[in-house]
């Protein structure tokens, strides 16, 4: 069991009521971010809805085996669930001319596909593309694209797909990931950033869709591909030209641990020449752990341990996206076929500051068989609209409504008070509001008593916020006693300024 003292309590708590005075905390105890609040809900378009069965025919290169048809007519029919949800931001997967079904082999970086939009009718692709964004903006949710700059398809369009002229060049594969890539025929070829013009090119592509499309932000596909100059370029050049535009990178070593992940990462939070490269990156380090623990059952010890370890490397000024799968990794559930830990999962994601992001489906429990460690592409699989779990939707709108009206939640200072085998506890803390956050992986209630002297007053009253479950403050021996229900994350608030230690 790790219980911090009561005297390193009050000191951790000292520092961080410091940094409060008249400006918030984040993730790491630093100033807080423009993109705190962030709920991001990642959608692979081909998996997602079949909106038009017309344009199914339309890839003509590598198809998924689960292949759905899914398209941007889909997305907009289904942008009501979207926004039931409660997030405030959908990522959508590759939606540019390309031959396979994934969209990361772009044909051309100027073009909607017709896989996902409209069969020989590049005008109404587009202007099916505008009307998701209009429809999307409206129910006040924001759009990341998936670009990817480091590659695109070797039969790239350098016609219309290269309406400057630039004429960019490309190199064969450089990389130990390109070279595996090459190795699944993916008919891709890599840009050549020693080439200016090629540098120019890849910037216009990102300005475009920012500035001419309305969209509010980028994930930004394998960075590790392009030179950090580039990236502290581009973001230079995007918050001229749309200060508000989110960009968010995948910065990750497959065939590596949390540990070499964790210091890559490091590498593109630091700035280049002054400026940073971007506002966020996908925290894969926490994602191993937290599957560890929520889905494995792993001591809830790491969670802490990688939690401090991350916070440290990656700086105070750090906003990594925390997330529980994607893509290209194995689902949640497919490590642990209890919903009670994919709702744990979710509540203590909804905990921690900076963005966060969901992977459709998710909120249905959608899963599938043979958990992979490391890259894998059997977790797209086609959302089951007729089959929803709408007992665990509720549950997790719940889980996302609280993490939206508690900005402790997401942008709070965290103040670390108990890790053991099973169970964890921590606060975060506001000017406003501080925020139990208790986590209990065992099969059993387990009843905790934790210092808690300098982040509660005498008297305060304890309210739940998420969950069902009994805490109380004892403010003679400094303790916050609680009984974490099993098999669970639950909070409870106590409102008003910290007081000082």
């Amino acid at each position: 069991m790790a219980w911090i003292p009561g005297r390193r309590l009050r000191l951790l708590l000292f520092v961080s009521l410091l940094l409060f005075k008249g400006m918030p905390a984040g993730a790491a105890g630093g100033e807080a971010g423009p993109f705190d609040d962030r709920i991001i809900y990642h959608v692979m378009v081909s998996m997602f809805a079949n909106g038009n069965p017309g344009n199914d025919g339309e890839i003509t290169g590598w198809k998924h085996p689960n292949y759905t048809g899914g398209d941007l007519q889909g997305v907009l029919e289904r942008a009501a669930h979207i926004q039931s949800l409660g997030v405030n931001t959908v990522w959508l997967s590759p939606v540019f001319a390309a031959r396979t079904s994934h969209g990361y082999d772009v044909l051309n970086y100027y073009k909607i596909g017709p896989a996902v939009g409209v069969p020989n009718d590049p005008a109404a692709s587009l202007d099916l593309f505008r009307r998701l964004v209009k429809d999307l903006h409206g129910r006040g949710i924001k759009v990341i694209l998936d670009l990817p700059l480091n590659h695109a398809n070797a039969a790239y369009d350098r016609g219309e797909g290269d309406p400057d002229k630039l004429n960019p060049r490309a190199t064969a594969a450089r990389q130990e990931a390109e070279k595996v890539w090459e190795g699944w025929n993916s008919g891709l070829r890599y840009w050549n950033f020693d080439h200016q013009p090629t540098r120019r090119f890849l910037k216009n592509v990102a300005l475009y869709w920012l500035t001419k499309e309305d969209v509010d932000g980028l994930r930004l596909d394998y960075v590790r591909g392009v030179p950090h100059d580039f990236w502290a370029e581009l973001n230079a050049e995007v918050k001229k030209a749309k200060p508000g535009a989110f960009l968010v990178g995948e910065a990750w070593i497959d065939s590596q641990g949390e540990e070499a992940n964790a210091k890559d990462i490091a590498t593109y939070f630091e700035k280049v020449g002054g400026q940073p490269q971007f506002d966020s990156l996908f925290d894969f380090p926490l994602q191993i752990a937290m599957t560890e623990v929520f889905g494995k059952g792993a001591p809830a010890t790491g969670l802490e341990e990688r939690l401090r370890r991350t916070e440290t490397l990656y700086g105070p000024g750090a906003r990594p996206t925390r997330f529980l799968d994607n893509h290209d990794l194995a689902r949640f559930l497919s490590w642990s076929q209890k919903p009670e830990r994919l709702t744990a999962a979710l509540g203590f994601l909804a905990s921690l500051s900076g963005p966060i992001a969901i992977f459709y489906g998710t909120e249905t429990g959608l899963s599938h068989g043979g958990p992979k460690t490391g890259f894998t592409d059997v977790g797209r699989i086609p959302m089951p609209w007729k089959s929803l779990d709408e007992g665990l939707i509720a549950q997790v709108r719940r889980i996302l409504q609280t993490r939206r009206e508690h900005p402790a939640l997401f942008r709070g200072g965290r103040v670390p008070l108990l890790a053991a085998r099973d169970h964890l506890v921590m606060a975060k803390v506001t000017p406003e509001e501080t925020v139990f956050v208790g986590v209990n992986l065992a099969g059993e209630p387990r009843e905790v008593a934790v210092d808690a002297a300098g982040l509660l007053a005498s008297g305060t009253a304890l309210r739940p916020l998420l969950g069902e479950s009994a805490a109380t403050y004892d403010a003679e021996k400094g303790q916050l006693r609680w009984k974490l229900p099993a098999l669970s994350t639950v909070m409870v608030s106590a409102g008003g300024t910290a007081p000082a230690p």
